[in-house]
């Protein structure tokens, strides 16, 4: 039970008084489903706001249980679940944010595989102290989406007898490295191979389910093999065959992480494995012995340093990982390659795709590309800061965006500004990166950029504040004059001239009228989570700043953690804010940036400094008005707004830590109702189901022309029809096809929906 601190705490941010209400339904309601075009030299991107890509990890799944299998990206620098739909053959994926939800959450990493033998694929990933924690499939043939159940952690089988007083434990697993989990020995049900760092070796468990003829939902994890594959790694990363002398094959290895894929490569039914190690760049491949020696263990007998063989060799930048997935949609396993660190990693240009032109247990990889599904999306490598300003005084907002770039090229210490000029029209903008390193901000080696524009000094034009790691704010005076195209000068690298207290660093300004006079007034975000309040007290042409406050209407971006020991706020919140009139009511409110990555609005007009305000509820959604979902982002998003399309309601852009960009925008907006045509919203129903002869779509407006497919369960075509426009239902005549279960889909030529259709056929 709470007690009455925990509540007065938790007020802060999830009470409301009738001076603080909540959002009605008159107000904006804003989702994450916008876009606008993003160019960058010739190419628009598809679909510039997927957020980034820093540390990807690539698992296959069925996310809306039709016949198609689609693919789930988890990032490890965020722990960040990003869906994608496939659309037909080929290399055909569209970001589905609409599943997220329905999927666990997870840590460190995620992955798939089919536990229970049930044709269905499980979720395997970590808790937040490490344990292995399984989700099982539990969908059913009518559901439209995948459903999953928490098996817990207690699955692990310790190699005591039945004496013992606790036979069972959570499986725990390294959080830095990547484990194997398949069918390792051919048995029918999974194993599991991991670097074992208390052992420095690889360890095998596997699930004794096949050994025991238990049911396929009866399954336990026991400890096989302490040094699995029989060799050794020396400090030098160099592979040595045979080396595990002892009885307990108990040997040490490299120390750090290790990632690990395992495949048939020579179809001899053993698996052989790829492995790369922390602090080293390549990836080193070793041949299984086992079956070509008639082995009783694994036991690897060759290493290649070259993998893979006869391309481009994989891959040029520290700690990378593999994955195995059909991309083109031919049944074959193709590869792709990513880095496996949580921060600091290769950041741009660094998810590998390589084609697969030979077998399944045969592989010949061929590489293609270095941008998979990153090419698709807007990404300047990490920790984005974006920023709205019309820098050419044309009538219409251009857009800048400070980041880290790629961490392997810049160090991290070499922030910059992308400038991203908008070509288009007042109701159609379009951002066109011109300017990679505006002013030339990255020879000046500032580390955690965050960047706003205002007119700091008075002077009716827009001045260039940049917040760096350190909690100083830059003052970049525009000597331009308004109205005309932006001069910048660095006038003060301390503008706020204030002492700065432990975790005041990492600062984040804003231009912010506290007081209502001519000279604007300051609100700075820090590391802590809190905000500082500063007035000016000097002129026009010179400002000078006068800390008032340290924490003005308690506003906070940390988070509330209730399952830290004790209970309360992290230490930390990375706080950002940004200014904005987000429901047109005459008042500003402030949007606050946060580290967990779920934004907070404040509404602090006519409220004391010293009052506890407490954070808005139900203004932004995952996917469309009322979907009751709130958008998480990921980890350290920093916001911007502005209305870029002319409609008086301001668009709502996130800076993240996998350097991208992520859109909100109103259902009333123009932008907005532009994708609405895109994520469009199909209400229909489908009956009986299941069905004989007979089966009925019906839906309730009929203003379009909708295309209906239907689809056996191996994906193949089997009946078309149409929904033509006024018409609210049609019937199909299903007698012809087998029992079985089949896919319906409509689409209406930029979206489409899915059911299950179960056909029972005498």
């Amino acid at each position: 039970m709470f007690s009455r601190f925990k509540w007065a705490v938790l007020g802060s941010l999830f009470s409301f008084s009738a001076a603080n209400a909540q959002f009605n339904e008159k107000q904006q309601k804003f989702y994450l489903r916008g876009y606008f075009d993003m160019k960058s030299g010739p190419f628009t991107m598809a679909q510039p706001f997927l957020g980034g890509f820093n540390s990807p990890q690539f698992q296959v799944i069925n996310l809306n249980n039709d016949s198609l299998m689609d693919l789930l990206i988890f990032d490890r620098n965020d722990n960040k679940l990003l869906p994608f739909v496939r659309r037909g053959k080929g290399e055909k994926f569209d970001y589905a944010p609409q599943f997220e939800p329905k999927l666990p959450k997870g840590n460190y990493w995620y992955k798939t595989a089919d536990l229970n033998s049930d044709g269905k694929l499980d979720i395997f990933t970590l808790n937040e102290i490490g344990n292995l924690v399984i989700h099982k499939n539990i969908t059913e043939p009518t559901d439209s989406f995948a459903r999953f159940r928490d098996l817990g952690s207690q699955i692990y089988r310790n190699q005591y007898d039945t004496t013992f007083f606790n036979l069972y434990n959570p499986l725990g697993l390294s959080k830095t490295d990547l484990p194997e989990i398949s069918d390792i020995d051919g048995d029918g049900d999974l194993d599991i191979v991991f670097y074992d760092a208390l052992n420095l070796s690889y360890s095998s468990h596997r699930d004794v389910r096949a050994e025991k003829g238990w049911n396929k939902d009866t399954f336990e994890f026991q400890i096989m093999d302490y040094c699995f594959g029989y060799f050794n790694e020396g400090f030098n990363n160099q592979i040595e065959l045979g080396k595990c002398v002892y009885k307990d094959k108990l040997r040490p290895r490299h120390t750090g992480g290790a990632s690990l894929l395992m495949f048939d490569a020579d179809e001899d039914g053993d698996k052989e494995m790829v492995i790369a190690n922390v602090g080293f760049k390549h990836m080193y491949m070793l041949q299984n012995g086992k079956a070509q020696y008639q082995g009783y263990w694994d036991t690897m007998i060759q290493w290649d340093s070259i993998f893979p063989r006869n391309t481009r060799r994989g891959a040029d930048y520290f700690f990378p990982a593999g994955y195995l997935a059909d991309i083109d949609g031919d049944s074959i396993q193709d590869l792709m390659l990513a880095p496996n660190g949580f921060s600091d990693v290769k950041e741009a240009n660094q998810c590998w795709l390589y084609k697969n032109h030979g077998k399944n247990n045969k592989p010949d990889f061929r590489f293609v590309k270095d941008n998979f599904l990153a090419e698709k999306n807007i990404d300047f490598g990490a920790r984005t800061a974006p920023a709205f300003c019309d820098y050419d005084a044309d009538g219409d907002y251009d857009l800048f965006v400070a980041s880290n770039g790629d961490f392997e090229v810049t160090g991290g210490i070499s922030d910059r500004i992308t400038l991203l000029k908008n070509t288009g029209t007042p109701k159609k903008p379009v951002f066109e990166i011109t300017d990679s390193d505006y002013l030339n901000l990255s020879q000046k080696h500032i580390q955690d950029m965050t960047i706003r524009f205002g007119d700091v000094d008075g002077d009716k034009d827009q001045d260039l504040l940049i917040g760096e790691i350190n909690g100083r704010v830059l003052w970049y005076r525009n000597t331009a004059g308004a109205g005309n195209l932006f001069q910048f000068e660095l006038a003060d690298s301390n503008l706020m001239h204030d002492t700065l207290r432990p975790l005041e660093d990492h600062s984040a300004p804003a231009v912010y009228n506290y007081n209502g006079d001519s000279l604007p007034d300051m609100l700075v975000g820090r590391y802590n989570g809190h905000l500082s309040l500063y007035v000016n007290e000097g002129s026009v042409g010179n400002p000078k700043f006068r800390l008032v406050e340290r924490r003005p209407w308690q506003m906070k971006a940390n988070e509330w953690r209730e399952n830290t020991n004790p209970e309360g706020f992290m230490s930390y919140g990375y706080a950002s804010p940004e200014i904005v009139d987000i429901d047109n009511d005459g008042s500003q409110e402030i949007l606050l940036g946060t580290a967990h990555g779920v934004p907070r609005l404040y509404k602090p007009t006519g409220r004391s400094i010293y009052d506890s305000l407490s954070a808005e509820k139900d203004w932004a959604w995952q996917m469309s008005f009322g979907d009751s979902v709130e958008p998480d982002f990921g980890s350290r998003i920093i916001p911007a707004a502005a209305d870029i399309d002319g409609d008086s309601i301001p668009e709502l852009v996130f800076g993240l830590s996998r350097g991208g960009l992520v859109l909100l925008t109103s259902r009333n907006s123009q932008t907005g109702i532009g994708v609405k045509k895109l994520s469009h919203q199909f209400t229909w129903s489908l009956f009986p189901n299941p069905a004989g002869e007979l089966v009925t779509i019906r839906r309730p407006n009929g203003s379009e022309q909708w295309q209906i497919t239907i689809y056996d369960a191996t994906g193949r075509e089997v009946q078309k029809s149409k929904l033509l426009p006024g018409e609210h239902a049609l019937g199909l005549s299903v007698a012809r096809l087998k029992s079985g279960v089949y896919t319906v889909t409509v689409a209406n030529g930029e979206a489409q929906s899915c059911r299950k259709l179960l056909i029972q056929n005498r």
